[in-house]
């Protein structure tokens, strides 16, 4: 029976805030073997590392994040106060540069790309904005970029063909769902779990296409999950599944 890679999904999410350098370091610490994150644009076009839209749910601040300059964003607590108090005060909202810093020769990270930050704009959007981060970096082979919206993952096709691509999807029907990730040049389909079953799976690889499914964080789930032959399984407690694994439980 294969073992599925283990994702810390924006980190190691149950344990420090959600999508702060501290969640990432501590999705290294527990040997995650993936490092999942969010992007969205500032108002002066700066990638930060936030899942919401809007600041209100993760820090000590309020409002839409594309309304904010990188500086308003930095100036706010991270920490996520309505989960951890102030367990975590000063974290700060991350760059996808600073992200991907602590990340760069350690494991590799996927970098999902919210629907609601896609625009119009080709050039200057978000794709372009993240392709400029990652070749900065220098990490082409460290990075894949995953999406729900089909149109960013074919911009990224177009800018950055060597960076692996992935399509999320979460009621689709399995041929328009394969037939899309062929579109985008990719082998890599992450279906919601519940959308797992074995016709997607034997259709998956029949089409040369890996299944990576998200969110699991109890170790029963993801032994329910393990005859599907999953090539990753993304978890807010990736310590506790790959506990789970190392011991057999």
């Amino acid at each position: 029976m294969a073992v599925p890679l283990i994702i810390a999904h924006r980190g190691d999410s149950a344990a420090r805030p959600e999508n702060t350098l501290s969640a990432f370091k501590q999705g290294l610490s527990v040997g995650a073997d993936l490092i999942e994150m969010d992007v969205q644009l500032t108002k002066d076009g700066q990638v930060v590392v936030l899942h919401d839209v809007t600041v209100n749910r993760t820090t000590d601040g309020s409002g839409s994040v594309r309304d904010m300059t990188l500086a308003e964003v930095k100036k706010l607590d991270a920490g996520f106060p309505t989960k951890f108090g102030a367990q975590y005060k000063g974290e700060r909202v991350p760059t996808l540069g600073e992200a991907l810093e602590v990340l760069r020769g350690k494991k590799k990270a996927l970098v999902e790309i919210k629907r609601e930050s896609v625009t119009a704009d080709e050039e200057k959007g978000i794709e372009a904005k993240v392709v400029a981060e990652v070749e900065r970096l220098r990490m082409a082979k460290e990075v894949a970029i995953i999406s729900f919206e089909r149109k960013s993952l074919l911009r990224f096709q177009k800018l950055a063909p060597e960076v692996r691509r992935g399509l999320i999807f979460h009621r689709e029907e399995i041929p328009a769902a394969l037939a899309a990730v062929k579109e985008i040049g990719s082998d890599l389909l992450l279906p919601e779990k519940g959308m797992i079953t074995e016709a997607l799976c034997e259709q998956a690889d029949a089409a040369g296409v890996k299944l990576a499914t998200w969110v699991v964080d109890d170790p029963a789930e993801l032994r329910a999950l393990s005859h599907f032959g999953l090539y990753a399984v993304g978890s807010n407690a990736p310590g506790k599944l790959l506990d789970a694994l190392w011991s057999g439980d």
